[in-house]
C-alpha cells in the first residue's frame, strides 16, 4: 500500500465517521422530531460515499500499477 492510498484512506475513515456518526443522525432526528424535510441529502451521500471510496481508491491503485480491489 502506497502512501497516497493510505492517506486517502484516512480520509474516508474520517468522512464515514462524520457522515454516518454525526450527520445523518441528526438530519433524521430533525426530520422526525422537528417540522423539518425529508433528509434526502444525508441518504443520497450516505448511500454514495461507499461507492465514491470504492471506485477514488481502485483509481489510485491503477495509477500506481497495482490491481484493483
Amino acid at each position: 500500500m502506497f502512501k497516497s492510498e493510505k492517506k486517502l484512506r484516512k480520509l474516508y475513515g474520517a468522512l464515514m465517521i462524520f457522515i454516518y456518526g454525526i450527520f445523518t443522525p441528526i438530519t433524521v432526528y430533525e426530520w422526525l422530531f422537528t417540522d423539518g424535510g425529508f433528509p434526502l441529502t444525508a441518504v443520497v451521500v450516505g448511500v454514495a460515499l461507499p461507492v465514491m471510496r470504492k471506485n477514488h481508491l481502485n483509481q489510485v491503485r491503477e495509477k500506481e500499477g497495482k490491481e484493483p480491489i
